[in-house]
């Protein structure tokens, strides 16, 4: 009894007397707590302030290594080296055989071309022929301006087909202008329109459309000096301007390069360009060019003319993202004007009925649309038309006894129509295999059909630049 009864006692003091000091023990505890949070959340912030520290400086050295390096880079594109101006080179084999089932002329008469060709140089019939073996050279001549150069032999059915060669290109171009100018000066394919400044092999078809061969004579070489502006605007725009002394074939504008001329018979060129995106999958290029030649002298010594042929052209393309290296589709032409008080290709000036020299204007151009149907395939197809600068002098006006293209020398231009069909081949990025048909209808001259097969390599890089692309 003794022992329990002192037992209950001490619950009694437990409960009564010691009761009240529970809370405060509790109080104490949970200060204790709190203080040690804080002193391990100024422990942290201490060790995120160090590892800051660290962090700033790894990423200053870090664009000190970078900034090194790219001086050091800036320092080394300032030194030569040895192989820093060795020139870039390629050769590029362009080989034809094809069928004709005529050689085009004019009809028979008793004019003086009466029968003669128009627009070839090669035979009717099976025909094989070496058409270009082009060497291109291209190098950097210091930190300022750059060089390349063009030459080719082709097959000359009028030499036993024996490969003539020629400089095509020789040209000089500045790298470093201010204003984002550029100044070519040489031997160079003008910058005239799409196709004429594009060598043979890099056409998208076989052969160039005859309109352009009748009214440039080709591909638009001239010797001369060419500046460039590339604005700077949101979307690409370039402006050209050109002095040279003829545009296209020899005597295509009248000109000879026998004897020196007044500045007024040099040939003057300009052309505007655009190219923007509409969206993604489609973009264009649209583009206007002219050449003008004031006071030529004309090499069938007709006397002296003036001679302007004005040109625009556009360019399509689809390429939608994500296939356009398998599926893309172009639409691309040209349309051309040709003003010229003679035409010393096709016979002198115009004459009207009563065999007066008349000035009149003709109109020629082509349009093509090329599809890929994967990165191998693309088939196309193409329409070419153009009016004869002056009528073919095939017979004798009755009226007046002089030399005329019809009986009554009316003065109708011949129209020339040429329907292309064609199916491109690439077995790898460096050769091509084409295969085309031509009908051509040419008014006052012979119709005929043509076939190609077009095989073309590469040895080496081969790039003519962005504009050239298909």
């Amino acid at each position: 009894m003794h022992a329990r009864s002192r037992a209950l006692a001490l619950l009694i003091v437990f409960a009564f007397g010691l009761g009240p000091l529970a809370p405060a023990v509790f109080a104490e505890e949970k200060a204790s707590e709190l203080e040690n949070l804080k002193k391990q959340m100024l422990q942290m912030e201490e060790q995120f302030r160090q590892l800051q520290r660290q962090i700033d400086k790894l990423e200053t050295k870090k664009i000190q290594e970078v900034e090194a390096k790219a001086n050091a880079a800036l320092d080394a594109s300032k030194k030569t080296f040895a192989s820093q101006f060795n020139p870039a080179i390629s050769l590029g084999i362009d080989t034809i055989g094809s069928y004709k089932s005529n050689a085009q002329g004019f009809n028979p008469g008793n004019g003086p071309q009466a029968g003669a060709r128009i627009n070839n140089t090669r035979p009717a019939g099976a025909d094989f022929n070496l058409r270009s073996a082009e060497l291109f050279i291209s190098a950097d001549v210091d930190p300022f301006t750059r060089a390349y150069a063009t030459i080719n032999a082709s097959a000359d059915a009028a030499n036993n087909d024996e490969a003539t060669l020629a400089v095509e290109e020789a040209a000089i171009v500045t790298t470093r202008l201010p204003y984002n100018l550029t100044v070519r000066g040489g031997r160079f394919f003008a910058d005239f329109g799409v196709l004429p400044h594009r060598h043979d092999h890099d056409l998208p078809f076989v052969d160039r459309p005859p309109s352009i061969a009748a009214f440039v004579g080709g591909e638009a070489q001239t010797n001369g000096v060419e500046v460039s502006w590339l604005a700077p605007t949101p979307f690409f725009l370039r402006a050209s301007g050109t002095v040279g002394n003829k545009l296209g074939a020899d005597f295509r504008d009248g000109v000879s390069n026998v004897n020196s001329r007044p500045i007024k018979g040099l040939t003057y060129m300009g052309r505007l360009q655009t190219y923007f995106d509409i969206n993604d999958d489609n973009n264009v290029e649209l583009g206007g060019s002219i050449a003008e030649a004031p006071n030529a002298e004309d090499v069938t010594n007709t006397g002296r003319f003036e001679r302007r042929l004005v040109g625009m052209d556009f360019k399509y393309r689809w390429y939608p993202l994500g296939y356009g290296v398998r599926q893309s589709l172009t639409i691309a032409g040209e349309l051309l004007h040709d003003i010229g008080g003679a035409d010393p290709v096709n016979g002198g000036p115009r004459r009207d009925i009563f065999g007066n020299p008349v000035r009149q204007g003709a109109w020629g151009g082509y349009v093509y649309a090329e599809y890929r149907l994967s990165k191998q395939w693309r088939p196309g197809f193409r329409f070419d038309y153009f009016q004869l600068q002056s009528e073919p002098l095939l017979v004798t006006n009755p009226f007046t006894g002089l030399p005329a293209s019809t009986l009554n020398a009316t003065g109708h231009r011949t129209d020339n129509r040429t329907w292309t069909a064609y199916l491109t081949w690439f077995p790898s990025e460096f050769q091509r295999l084409r295969l085309q048909y031509n009908r051509s209808d040419r008014g006052n001259a012979q119709d005929a059909n043509e076939f190609f097969l077009q095989w073309t390599a590469f040895l080496g890089s081969h790039s003519h630049g962005f504009s050239e692309r298909e």
